[in-house]
């Protein structure tokens, strides 16, 4: 340890120890199996809750780094990482905001109760309740983390949500027939109580299995299902399955663009991925990349031409370009939107179809190992080795939660991929989320697509195809083109 942070730390001990003490030794309590008392103290007119109590009376691991005052939680598949003087706590892939920020005394965490229950009651699979007036924290096991599934219509489609316990991993994936299957990790259900839950004419057939590490519901609608979006919602913890209509209007993302002021499009960047040194994916026959990735941006120019739309590209031949430099030429160009085209690959080589990614937090595995592999040349250092990126990983998730161009983003992924299926006829992987370098720090609405998988025999053998390639470019040009009718018209 350094001398700075020795002094730092000696600081920081005296100074709790000064400014920070318990209410005349009185501690609050937790019911949880046996009553435990559990060290707190108030700071105005928050009341602070001893993180090492808590996590020892509901046999959380706590593992704390002086080094980096960061103390680390696992609790089965959960993981939470808190921060001292932060505001906000990570839990697994997602920030939950504690509003009051973390404290130290006698060499402990203390965090704000009112707002740091529920985040702990998650991580453990458990519900608490934090009674202020009692100073006491009440708290029972749940016999499952997957509690039930409803469905409402809405005026563009129809909603399902699948309530849950705390937030979960999970993935989607449309199969033939008008089937939706949610595959939730570490999900616990009752299959009975699932697949007998009321629902309407629109739903042939609901089903859920229990699996040993693993749940999955699956949903067959009566229709076709053109266009599907999801994501993971808190307050309370949900997964909520979109099924658009699209001969409805949009409602809640529509209308608020439409009523706000939103300039009209006349710059779009076109990347290219990878290139130069960087191949990208390569598939089975040897089909790098770069290569078909380039060929399609050239193809997306060329249909812009008949427009009054100005096009970029981050690269027109086999040129390394570092991360900053598409970043700065995005920027610097004055683009007002940002479309970076790939082509994925996966290790089972079974995977197929086409997807769109904006940027967030990733939700589910596939889109972590798609993120991953995109990513995977920004990582490696001047050795080949995997660097160390934990500060920049922090600082894009941070830069997350102030962006004003994510529900844009969501919008414009939304309808590429729309017209990208109806052109390519490819699986439907749907539109998810993940945290790409790329679209880090292009400050417009801005998405990333796979076009289809390269590691698949079948569609490496369609990306070398020229008709292939020219309805992908079909495909993202109709859909940017939908964006920009629904959500500039002043064009």
């Amino acid at each position: 340890m350094s001398t700075q942070r020795a002094i730092f730390t000696l600081i920081l001990i005296i100074f709790g120890l000064w400014l920070f003490q318990p209410e005349d030794g009185v501690s609050a309590r937790l019911y949880y199996r046996v009553p435990t008392e559990v060290d707190h103290m108030k700071e105005g007119d928050i009341y602070y809750i001893s993180l090492s109590d808590m996590t020892e009376a509901l046999n959380i691991e706590m593992d704390y780094d002086p080094l980096t005052f960061e103390a680390v939680l696992n609790s089965g598949n959960n993981k939470a990482n808190f921060n001292l003087f932060s505001t906000y706590i990570r839990l697994n892939n997602s920030l939950r905001n504690i509003t009051y920020p973390i404290l130290y005394k006698d060499a402990d965490f203390f965090v704000p109760a009112i707002t740091t229950v529920p985040v702990i009651a998650d991580l453990a699979g458990i519900t608490m309740v934090w009674d202020e007036n009692e100073l006491s924290i009440r708290a029972a096991e749940l016999e499952h983390n997957v509690l039930d599934v409803e469905f409402a219509p809405k005026s563009n489609g129809y909603l399902c949500e699948i309530i849950l316990a705390h937030p979960l991993e999970y993935e989607v994936l449309v199969t033939e027939g008008s089937w939706i299957n949610i595959t939730l990790q570490g999900g616990s259900l009752k299959p009975g109580y699932i697949s007998n839950r009321p629902h309407s004419r629109v739903i042939r057939e609901i089903r859920a299995f229990q699996f040993e590490n693993s749940s999955q519901i699956s949903i067959n609608f009566r229709t076709d299902i053109n266009e599907m979006h999801h994501n993971l919602a808190l307050n309370p913890p949900r997964i909520q399955v979109s099924i658009i209509d699209t001969t409805f209007d949009y409602s809640a993302i529509d209308t608020i663009f439409a009523d706000s002021e939103f300039d009209p499009i006349d710059v779009i960047v076109i990347d290219a991925g990878h290139g130069g040194s960087e191949d990208g994916a390569i598939g089975p026959k040897g089909t790098r990349e770069k290569d078909i990735v380039l060929d399609i941006a050239l193809r997306l120019e060329k249909l812009f031409e008949k427009d009054d739309i100005k096009v970029v590209l981050t690269r027109r031949d086999d040129n390394t370009l570092l991360l900053d430099e598409r970043a700065n030429l995005a920027n610097g160009k004055g683009g007002e939107m940002f479309v970076s085209i790939h082509a994925n690959w996966f290790e089972d080589a079974s995977a197929k179809g086409s997807q769109t990614f904006f940027l967030a937090a990733a939700l589910n595995d596939a889109a972590r190992a798609t993120a991953m592999l995109e990513n995977k040349s920004i990582l490696l250092n001047e050795e080949g080795e995997m660097a160390d990126t934990a500060d920049e990983l922090d600082l894009i998730l941070f830069d997350l939660l102030q962006t004003e161009y994510l529900a844009e983003s969501q919008a414009l992924a939304r309808e590429i991929q729309t017209e990208m299926i109806k052109s390519l006829r490819t699986r439907n992987r749907g539109v998810d989320q993940a945290g790409f370098f790329v679209l880090n720090k292009v400050f417009m609405p801005s998405v990333l697509v796979e076009v289809a998988f390269i590691s698949n025999k079948h569609e490496e053998a369609l990306l070398g195809k020229e008709s292939f390639r020219q309805k992908a470019a079909e495909g993202i040009y109709a859909g940017i083109k939908n964006f920009i009718d629904k959500y500039s018209p002043d064009r």
